[in-house]
């Protein structure tokens, strides 16, 4: 069996400058919902659960639409809704907290 070489390998016909790099890395998949935050980043995050819901499309689509039309998450504007409403649930039943 003959041996292979790499040596004849295509080169990329581009090559990627490295400010298109940190551009890409800066504004990447998850970046900007910290770039938008105030938080001091010595805060330690919490572990987080996954919750799944089913939802008519309808109405699926008109949240995304209207979070895509307010530059909102989707995540976000539910967690907000969750805890807002937690905190209304838990005057309800009396619950405090420590």
């Amino acid at each position: 069996m003959a041996k292979k070489s790499f040596q004849s390998a295509p080169k990329p016909k581009r090559t990627i400058s490295p400010e298109e790099i940190d551009a890409f890395v800066n504004r990447g998949v998850g970046s900007d919902s910290l770039a938008k935050t105030n938080k001091p980043s010595s805060k330690v995050r919490e572990q987080t659960k996954r919750l799944s819901i089913d939802l008519p499309q309808s109405l699926h689509l008109r949240f995304k639409t209207a979070c895509s039309a307010t530059e909102q998450k989707m995540t976000k504007e539910i967690e907000n809704f969750i805890a807002k409403r937690t905190t209304e649930l838990e005057k309800e039943a009396g619950i405090t907290h420590k």
